[in-house]
């Protein structure tokens, strides 16, 4: 007679750690509530980049028209003119294990593209965001 033990240790513990689709969905809205509060800072707050970098400067022209009109002097881009972007942004559902950042007024989605395609990457995650995101995802597995 042959014997065969196996060791099934690792796969209980796997078990243990395989998400329910109510599990995952509420990690995911963790995370975007998380990205939501830091990006909107970052962006509309700092106006910094994906890259860490300032997005960009206003031109002399545009600037005056923000002092005239709004009372704004900064002079680098945060893109915040009257404020609708801002508060315009947040969680978007994609599906029902998907969320993503973003505008659900169409002219404030326009204009995201439209400075994105001027100054480049503005809503991707940084890369101490995506940090960030993976000690949430941590957090997360080690108390189950």
């Amino acid at each position: 007679m042959i014997s065969v033990d196996v060791d099934v240790s690792a796969l209980v513990d796997l078990k243990k750690r395989v998400l329910t689709l109510a599990q995952t969905d509420s990690l995911l809205r963790k995370i975007a509530s998380s990205m939501l509060s830091v990006t909107k800072t970052r962006i509309h707050g700092q106006g910094i980049n994906s890259d860490g970098e300032q997005i960009g400067t206003y031109s002399p022209s545009y600037l005056e028209l923000r002092r005239e009109q709004e009372g704004r002097s900064n002079t680098n881009v945060n893109l915040v003119f009257k404020g609708d972007m801002e508060r315009d942004y947040k969680i978007i559902p994609i599906s029902d294990t998907e969320y993503g950042l973003g505008y659900t007024d169409d002219n404030n989605a326009d204009k995201a593209k439209w400075n994105t395609e001027r100054y480049g990457r503005i809503f991707a995650l940084t890369d101490d965001e995506l940090s960030q995101v993976r000690d949430i995802i941590r957090e997360y597995l080690n108390k189950l």
